[in-house]
This record gives structure tokens, C-alpha cells and sequence, in this order.
């Protein structure tokens, strides 16, 4: 099956591209046709050179003049076509760059509770990089020695059949010989790719970790795990270069043997009067430049291999489904902002439900606090409402519309989330309040902070907006971070408003006058808060308690 699928993917990178491709054909065959039309102009010519020995004459000087410009020529055509194909390669890493990307977009975000971020990179960079080499640099030597082979043998077989018949039988036998050593070469390729893959993920998973290992002294435990891993790829690497370096040779010294062989015929066939000079030495020659393709593919053959376990990853990825997305394709349209969820269960895959038959109903810009033991489902909640996941049974419904039935993005444009773990990007304070918004005007921005109090903090700092975050918010404090994360929540002017745990802006406002001034700003909104405790139930119209997957009114 995934051969197939691997042929239509390429006959679709080949359609993409079909005119680069011919171009490139059109160049590799003139190239082609100009090295083997040396060996025969060789062998033609040099019975003009062994009977006119006796000096150099006009045509002598005519016929070197000849052969050199053949020779530029063929590097003028090498050159031309090393640089079509390289850049054809490097056109492709960028749009399977690109289509691989728009594909991890899309990805439901179960994906990514699942699997490892490395392993996700590790696609993006080094598989997208052995298939661009492939086409770039494996795709320029392929090409061209099976031209040359091909061509060769013809050539041959125009001067003398029976030699050329036994090259031709010869020449499978190389490949079964080459098939037979090299059969442990694609599930080492495939085994180093994953390996390479697990390293990744470990480092970009301490990375992320980097302050939790300091605190804990785990510097030497991690180095250890890492260098284990590049034990293991080395071990991998050292068997698939050992397999490659033992192919060339092997198949060099068979080819050579077969040269022997085809010199020793064409001399006794010579000897004998069937042949006469000019094609005894262009078989010679011929039978050189055979070998040369053969020990090039046998080189290539290990590459290849690479490339089938590197495309094997990428088309599993690529056959991972993306979220739901209603076949209806409707745009929600806002009147109220009224929230009810219809008997909704949810479960993860393999897992026990998370909650069964969960109803309630939020009248518009009224806030509800939901509260409950940590890993109880609250946020479970918000994502079905994002739709982030689906429910595996039951209906969600904003002013009456079933989102199922709505477009993600015009749900998601309804609601701002402000998540636990607030998620900065690495730029300025300004760059991460805006990230939802285009040129939104100063006036809103402004306004924007103020309500969610990060204004108060921002004009202390020297920089002001075009403060420098870090990565993820590495230079900002967690109520910092949490209030940054409102205003672009803000900003959006949303109908909907979730808060996920926000208790880390209560540390540091956590006066009465914060709380009022909490109560103002949900007024506008329908609002779902949801905590571990009750700390923020003044500010809650209602009040409910999730424990043990069923939902419980309080207020």
C-alpha cells in the first residue's frame, strides 16, 4: 500500500514540476550521448592515428580540437544539469517544508497530547532533508548512470552482439548479488531515521526542561540519556556505512571482472579478423565506462534506502486525520452568546469517559465559575467548546447553533481563551497582544490592557511595549504572563471569554477592588472561569461543581 501511495505522491511532485523535470531529462540525456560518443570517435579516429604516425598534422590538431570541445561540452551540460536538479531539491524541501507545516496545523490537538514534539521536528528537518538530498544530489548521479549503462550496452551490442549479450546477462547478476548483501539496509535506515527522531525529541523535551533539571541536579543523569542515544544511532550508522562501503567495491571488482572478460573476448575476436581496431578500442572504452555507472549505483542503492524509510514516516504523518471540520462549512453568527451543552459525554481514545451526559445551560454575558479536583475534565470542557476535540456524544450549542454543524474558525473567532499555561511567542509585549489581531488601532490596545490590568506593569518597564518577552515568556513573571494573555483576549473583542485557572493574577490583585473590577469587565461577556477551588465565586452568577465526571448547580 505504501508503495502506491509513495508513486502517486511522486507522480504529483512530478506534475508539479513536470517542465523543471523535462528540462532536466532533455540535459541529462544530452549529457548522456556526449560521453558516449567519446569512446566511439576515439575508436574511429585512432586508425588515422596509428597510420599517420609519423607526425602531427592539420587534421590531427583538428580531430584534439574536437575531442576538446566535446569535453566542455559535456561539463558545460554536467554543470547544467548538477544545478536544475540541485535547484529543483531545493524547491522541494520548501514546499514539502510547507505542506508538511500547513499539515501539522491542522492536526487535532489529541495529536500533540500524544506524540512528541522532537519526533514532529524531526520530520521537518532532518526526513524532509534526505529526500531533498535525494533530488538534489542522489537524483544527478542516478539519472545519468543508467543512461550511460544503457547506452553503453546499445553501443556495444551495435559493434558486437555476443559481448554485448553477455554484459547484459552479467549485469542482473551484479544486482542480485547487491540485493543479497545489502538486505539488512532498509530496517536500519528506517531504525536510524526513528533513533534520530527520539534523540530530537529528547533534547527539545530537556530544553523545555532546563530549569526543572538544574533544580533537581539532573545535568550528568540527562547527559547520559542523550549520549546513550547517540550510542544507539552511531551503532545504526556504523552498520548502514559498513553496508554502503562494502556495495561499491563489491560491485566495482564484479564490473571489473566483466571488463576482463569483454577485453580478453573482443582480442581473441580480433585475432581472429571479426574485429578490427577502431571497434576493439571502442569496446575497450566502452566496456570502461560501464563500470563506472555500476559502482556509482551501488553507492546510491544505500541512499535510496534512506529515502524509502524517510518517505515511509512522512506519508504515515501525512495519512494522520486532521480535526473536524463540518461538511456543512456554516460561519456562527453571534446574537446572545447563550451556552448550552446537551447531554455531552467525552472520552480520549482507549480511556475511560471523562465525563457522561453533562448538561448545562449559560444565559448570555453572565459568568460561571466551574470548579473541581485537578484532572476532573474543567478544561476538557473549555476545548470541547473550542472545539479542540468533539464530543462522543451529545451536542454543543452557542445561540442555538450547533458548533458541530459551524466552521472551527468562526466558532474560535467567537471565544478568547486565556489557557493555564499561557503561551507567549518570542518577541516584544506588543508582538504577543497583538498576535490575534492586524493593525489593531493604539486606542484598543490600550484599552485592552488596562482592563486586564497589564497596563500597570507595562509602563514600569523601560522598554514599555516593545519589551523583549523570551521564549515563552521566559523574562515575565506568571501573573505577568497571565495578564498579557487576557488583554490579547481582549483585544479580540469576543463574545465569549474563557479562563482557565486564572488564579495567578489573584496573587498579586487579590483586594476587593480587583474583584470588582473583575465583575465589571465579565459583564460584557458570557464568561466560563474554571478553578480547583472557589476562590473567585463573588464574582460568579453561577457556580458549578464537576467531581467525578457529573456536574453538580451550587449558585
Amino acid at each position: 500500500m505504501f508503495n502506491t501511495l509513495k508513486f502517486e505522491y511522486a507522480m504529483k511532485l512530478f506534475k508539479a514540476h513536470k517542465k523543471a523535470f523535462a528540462y532536466v531529462v532533455c540535459l541529462m540525456i544530452c549529457e548522456t550521448l556526449v560521453s558516449l560518443s567519446v569512446p566511439f570517435l576515439a575508436g574511429q579516429y585512432s586508425e588515422y592515428f596509428i597510420s599517420n604516425a609519423t607526425g602531427m598534422n592539420q587534421t590531427h590538431i583538428y580531430i584534439l580540437l574536437l575531442w576538446i570541445a566535446l569535453f566542455a561540452v559535456h561539463a558545460l551540460l554536467r554543470f547544467l544539469s548538477t544545478y536544475n536538479v540541485s535547484l529543483i531539491g531545493a524547491r522541494l524541501m520548501a514546499e514539502l517544508s510547507c505542506r508538511l507545516y500547513d499539515h501539522i496545523q491542522v492536526l487535532p490537538m489529541q495529536y500533540f497530547k500524544e506524540n512528541k514534539r522532537g519526533d514532529v521536528l524531526s520530520m521537518l528537518s532532518n526526513d524532509l532533508a534526505v529526500i531533498s538530498y535525494f533530488a538534489s544530489s542522489v537524483l544527478t548521479n542516478l539519472i545519468p548512470s543508467v543512461l550511460v549503462l544503457i547506452g553503453a550496452a546499445i553501443l556495444m551490442f551495435t559493434i558486437e552482439p555476443s559481448i554485448a549479450l553477455l554484459i547484459i546477462v552479467f549485469v542482473p547478476a551484479i544486482f542480485i548479488v547487491l540485493k543479497f548483501v545489502s538486505r539488512g539496509m532498509q530496517p536500519i535506515s528506517r531504525a536510524l531515521i526513528q533513533h534520530q527522531a527520539d534523540s530530537m525529541a529528547l533534547a527539545s523535551e530537556n530544553i523545555g526542561a532546563i530549569s526543572l533539571i538544574k533544580a533537581f541536579n539532573r545535568e550528568s543523569s540527562e547527559s547520559k540519556k542523550f549520549k546513550h542515544k547517540t550510542s544507539e544511532i552511531l551503532a545504526l550508522r556504523s552498520q548502514q556505512l559498513k553496508l554502503q562501503a562494502i556495495l561499491s567495491p563489491l560491485v566495482q571488482f564484479m564490473a571489473s571482472i566483466a571488463v576482463l572478460i569483454v577485453i580478453v573476448l573482443s582480442f581473441i575476436r580480433f585475432q581472429s579478423g571479426n574485429i578490427s581496431i577502431p571497434d576493439l578500442i571502442s569496446l575497450m572504452l566502452y566496456g570502461l565506462i560501464f563500470t563506472r555507472p555500476l559502482g556509482a549505483l551501488a553507492g546510491l542503492y544505500g541512499q535510496i534506502q534512506q529515502v524509502m524509510g524517510a518517505s515511509d514516516r512522512l506519508l504515515t504523518f501525512y495519512h494522520v486525520e486532521s480535526e473536524f471540520q463540518s461538511s456543512a462549512n456554516q460561519h456562527l453568527v453571534i446574537k446572545n452568546a447563550d451556552i448550552c451543552f446537551d447531554n455531552v459525554s467525552f472520552a480520549f481514545k482507549n480511556k475511560p469517559s471523562v465525563f457522561e451526559s453533562l448538561s448545562f445551560t449559560l444565559d448570555a454575558k453572565h459568568t460561571m465559575l466551574l470548579y473541581g479536583k485537578n484532572g476532573g475534565g474543567k478544561t476538557t470542557l473549555l476545548h470541547l467548546l473550542m472545539k479542540f476535540l468533539e464530543p462522543t456524544k451529545g451536542k454543543i450549542s452557542i445561540d442555538n447553533q450547533d458548533i458541530a454543524q459551524m466552521n472551527n474558525s468562526s466558532v474560535r473567532a467567537a471565544i478568547a481563551l486565556v489557557s493555564q499555561d499561557v503561551l507567549l511567542c518570542n518577541g516584544s509585549i506588543l508582538d504577543n497582544i497583538t498576535y490575534g489581531v492586524v493593525a489593531p488601532s493604539a486606542e484598543r490596545i490600550s484599552k485592552a490592557c488596562q482592563a486586564s490590568g497589564a497596563d500597570r506593569f507595562i509602563q514600569d518597564l523601560p522598554q514599555g511595549y516593545q519589551t523583549a518577552v523570551g521564549e515563552g515568556g521566559v523574562l515575565l513573571s506568571g501573573g505577568q504572563k497571565q495578564r498579557i494573555s487576557l488583554a490579547r483576549a481582549l483585544l479580540l473583542e469576543p463574545h465569549i471569554l474563557l479562563l482557565d485557572e486564572p488564579t495567578s493574577m489573584l496573587d498579586e490583585f487579590s483586594s476587593q477592588s480587583f474583584k470588582d473590577e473583575f465583575t465589571r469587565l465579565f459583564s460584557r461577556y458570557t464568561v466560563i472561569v474554571i478553578s480547583h477551588d472557589k476562590s473567585l465565586i463573588e464574582i460568579a452568577d453561577v457556580v458549578y461543581k464537576l467531581d467525578n465526571g457529573k456536574l453538580t448547580q451550587e449558585k
